[in-house]
């Protein structure tokens, strides 16, 4: 797999590399590290000489970083540091090196900075279609056995999530416990039957959530219960002024996991 890295050099930024490592070795794939260093807008008239040392500091940190994590990883890298919104650029940067998975750490975000802000791993997986891990902090590299797959059943469109979380799951070998959080409308005809065809080769398993207000809490203690290794969810595509108003159980998830967590993407 190429692994797309994008990193602000933090503490969480190196867990996150631990788990980009392990994916790029168990696939015999690649790493893309990437560090974008942007200009605030109330500053966008700072001098020449400032954004001089701003390039010298962001390149200085990413030489640091390189020797220190990824030079001994013993898997292929490329870095690349840029000035710029670094959601545009992790768009650009998937597309242009044909990415197979983006790893990035989060701190999370409560309150009103959800509310307002959100974090730099809800922006990703709202703005690129490409397969998103969220590490969150004190995460452990490990062998990840037990996946659950968070889903409402109403499965049209989703073949190719599907597809990529059970190429994710072959890496390790991972059991799939899919877990259906139904509203009073039940399962949509035909939902079981397409995972039994696009998963028969994948161990896997079913079960059932009451939806309530607050899901995604309930979702993240059924995954404790179980022992679950990582959480994942298709992400639901809103039009503009449909946004503005709905938040995304991918983000909300994002936001609140203790696990790693796999956002995938419904077809455009």
């Amino acid at each position: 797999m190429k692994v797309l890295f994008p990193t602000d050099f933090s503490e969480n930024a190196e867990l996150a590399a631990e788990f980009a490592i392990d994916i790029a070795k168990r696939t015999k794939g690649s790493i893309v590290a990437f560090h974008a260093y942007d200009v605030p807008y109330s500053e966008r008239s700072m001098t020449t000489s400032l954004l001089h040392e701003m390039k010298d500091i962001a390149h200085k940190h990413m030489q640091e970083f390189e020797a220190k994590v990824l030079s001994s990883s013993g898997v292929d890298f490329q870095t690349q540091v840029s000035l710029g919104n670094p959601i545009r650029l992790s768009k650009e940067l998937c597309e242009k090196h044909n990415i197979d998975i983006v790893v990035l750490g989060t701190k999370g975000a409560s309150g009103i900075e959800e509310l307002l802000i959100g974090s730099n791993a809800a922006s990703v997986i709202q703005n690129i279609d490409t397969p998103v891990l969220v590490i969150p902090p004190n995460s452990q590299v490990k062998e990840i056995k037990n996946i659950v797959l968070a889903t409402d059943m109403d499965l049209r469109k989703k073949e190719r999530p599907l597809l990529r979380l059970k190429a994710f799951a072959n890496i390790y070998g991972a059991k799939i416990n899919i877990l259906h959080f139904q509203d009073d409308r039940g399962v949509k005809e035909g939902s079981r039957d397409f995972l039994e065809t696009h998963l028969s080769d994948v161990p896997h398993s079913y079960a059932v959530l009451a939806q309530k207000d607050n899901l995604d809490k309930d979702i993240l203690e059924y995954c404790q219960s179980k022992n679950a290794d990582m959480v994942t969810a298709i992400t639901k595509r809103y039009g503009f002024f449909e946004g503005l108003f709905r938040s995304s159980l991918t983000s909300k998830l994002a936001y609140h996991t203790n696990i790693p967590m796999l956002a995938l993407h419904e077809p455009k």
